[in-house]
């Protein structure tokens, strides 16, 4: 697969290990389209881990699952990557899982040298809301997987819940509090529990039992207050509470028909997008509210649904049978569960009857399974080998290698952090010896001098690399290069003294090229840029002004710094004075202890000042760094 060069979400290599989810969940749309649910064969898991973590060169991989917990192969699996990965500084890291199965091999496997979060989704408060959307979980199942998960060392846990579900009552949704309450509790002689809480709002999907409920902002507004109020009274819990107007486009979007279209066209020419992003959600709010407006589509949806639970509960069932059997916008799409099953499940729920996973208990008589789609495939787990014990990576260092290197194209708009990340997975693909730091979260001994501003270009770069074993300098450059984007070339390579001061110490001067243009006004003569150039070499003091990470201001003078500025495009004769609209600038300037230097964009700001007039900065480069000699 593709690795990006920047950091993703979900950065890391994901293998598939078992598709379709038979769990029956009434709320949850993916565990109904997916259906049958299949099993990867363990094998074929375990290799392309091993070799995908060869090819791609993360440090993390996932094993994904609508629920992992359900592939009975996880702890076996787990172990042997494990075993496999023992001293390669590799985490593994698992989706939210199911809290009843979580024991003592998945939480061995779970994490590595750096032990990643864990998640759970209990979704409701209550026992009873729990049976009627059929999550098929236990207070007991809660507090034993919460127990078993701070015995392993977390003591940290993220849960997931919901507001807003079928049937549930003001008790229900204090019952998140009192949950929370009674897992700090029961936990309480293992350490302190501190409980990550997410409450998303449901709403009714399509092909699910649900997607007749309908839902209100108001009313879902209302137990948000109520739900903050019971958790002020506890300690050692940060709640996230998604926002409703989040929530009434999704519902609206996810029931509506092919009307919607011409909405969804004057939302997004009304400034709707990247709509979970906080910063624009009241713009595109606003832009889908009047959408739906303009098209005369406010409440049309509504008709397709029952009301509150207690209106569907009063229905008797001819009643229930003939509303469930209108038209829906999504009947056309046969997902293979019947019609007829989903209002059937949907009775089941008003009696608050669970339905046991089909993939290992009797079948739900859906409609799925057959010729066409196939049945559930469970593979019986093998055996779980024994258990490694694992490797901290190598923080040996027996020699040092001083690189040269130019940024060029593209790869001069990644961040110094996503060159790091880079670096790192090159050298992993490379297989090259590299020596790690030490501590909780193991790095690789790479030093790059001085960080360059993003999207500049450079061809004289330094960095520093130690190694465990011997190594010869142009073995480096041979084995890494072809493991790089052909936009960071490597130039030199020679072997340095481990004694050697760290390279930021050693840091002398920077010289930099840039352009800079005549925005507007006449053009001045070389002869008058060079006296520019030659006045601020003779400044007493050249400040700068800016502000602190906290946005306190301060300044400082930047004359020390200076040591050379001269114009390379133009000669600097008297007898031919010409007009010049560009001049293209070399400046050299000295890198003091903490790694402060002259930018040109501050030689810039200073030209702006002493001429008057508004100047474009274009073509910035930095040509080399320079050491101090021994």
């Amino acid at each position: 697969g593709l690795v990006p060069n920047i950091e993703t979400v979900h950065d890391r290599l994901t293998i598939e290990i078992r598709r379709g989810c038979t769990r029956g969940c009434r709320f949850c749309q993916p565990g109904m389209l997916t259906r049958p649910a299949r099993d990867v064969e363990p094998k074929e898991v375990i290799t392309a881990i091993e070799k995908g973590m060869e090819k791609t060169g993360y440090s993390d991989f996932s094993l994904l699952s609508l629920s992992c917990s359900d592939y009975l192969s996880l702890p076996a699996v787990g172990v042997e990557l494990r075993n496999r990965l023992a001293d390669k500084n590799i985490t593994l890291q698992l989706p939210s899982q199911r809290v009843d199965r979580f024991n003592d091999d998945i939480a061995h496997i779970l994490g590595g040298n750096r032990k990643a979060g864990i998640t759970f989704a209990p979704e409701a408060g209550t026992q009873r809301l729990r049976d009627i959307v059929n999550k098929g979980l236990t207070d007991l199942d809660l507090s034993k997987g919460i127990r078993k998960a701070m015995e392993n060392g977390y003591k940290k846990v993220k849960l997931y819940f919901m507001l807003g579900l079928p049937g549930e009552t003001d008790e229900d949704v204090l019952g998140i509090a009192d949950t929370c309450r009674m897992l700090q509790k029961e936990c309480s002689d293992l350490g302190r529990l501190h409980l990550n809480i997410t409450i998303s709002n449901f709403t009714p999907k399509p092909h699910t039992p649900f997607q007749w409920h309908s839902v209100s902002t108001e009313e879902l507004s209302r137990r948000q207050k109520l739900l903050k109020g019971a958790f002020k009274l506890l300690k050692n819990i940060k709640a996230n509470f998604t926002d409703l107007r989040l929530s009434a486009m999704e519902d609206f979007v996810g029931r509506g028909d092919r009307k919607l279209s011409q909405v969804i066209e004057s939302a997004w020419r009304n400034g709707a997008g990247m709509d979970a992003w906080f910063e624009s959600l009241d713009t595109t709010f606003s832009a889908w509210t009047h959408a739906i407006e303009n098209a005369g589509l406010t409440g049309k949806y509504r008709k397709l649904e029952m009301g509150s639970w207690s209106a569907v509960e009063n229905l008797n069932r001819d009643d229930l049978i003939n509303f469930c059997s209108q038209p829906l916008p999504w009947d056309h799409i046969d997902t293979g569960v019947e019609k007829r099953w989903l209002r059937e499940d949907l009775q089941r729920a008003l009696n608050a009857k669970v339905v046991p996973d089909c993939s290992f208990e009797g079948c739900s008589s859906c409609g799925v399974c057959g010729d066409e789609m196939g049945h559930n495939i469970v593979i019986q787990p093998p055996p779980i080998p024994i258990q490694k014990a694992q490797e901290s990576p190598s923080t040996t260092k027996a020699c040092r290698i001083r690189i040269r290197f130019a940024k060029t194209g593209s790869i001069t708009l990644l961040s110094h952090l996503d060159i790091m990340r880079l670096l790192e997975r090159a050298f992993r693909r490379s297989k090259l010896p590299i020596s790690y730091s030490g501590g909780f979260h193991p790095m690789p001994r790479i030093q790059i001098a001085l960080a360059l501003p993003l999207g500049v270009e450079a061809f004289g770069e330094l960095m520093d690399i130690d190694f465990t074993e011997k190594i010869e300098a142009n073995n480096v450059i041979n084995k890494l290069q072809n493991k790089l984007p052909k936009e960071l070339k490597l130039l030199s390579a020679i072997s340095i003294p481990l004694k050697t001061s760290s390279l930021s110490k050693e840091l002398n001067s920077a010289i930099w090229s840039f352009e800079v243009s005549i925005i507007s006004g006449p053009k001045l003569t070389n002869v008058q840029w060079d006296k520019a150039l030659v006045d601020l070499l003779r400044s007493d003091k050249l400040i700068w002004k800016d502000t602190d990470k906290k946005g306190r201001p301060r300044e400082r003078d930047c004359r020390p710094e200076l040591t050379s500025l001269k114009i390379l495009n133009i000669s600097n004769s008297k007898i031919n004075s010409i007009p010049v609209e560009t001049v293209k600038i070399q400046l050299q300037a000295l890198i003091d202890p903490i790694g402060r230097s002259i930018k040109p964009i501050q030689v810039h700001h200073w030209l702006q000042e002493h001429l008057g007039r508004p100047l474009q900065l274009r073509r910035t480069q930095r040509d080399e760094l320079q050491l101090l000699k021994c």
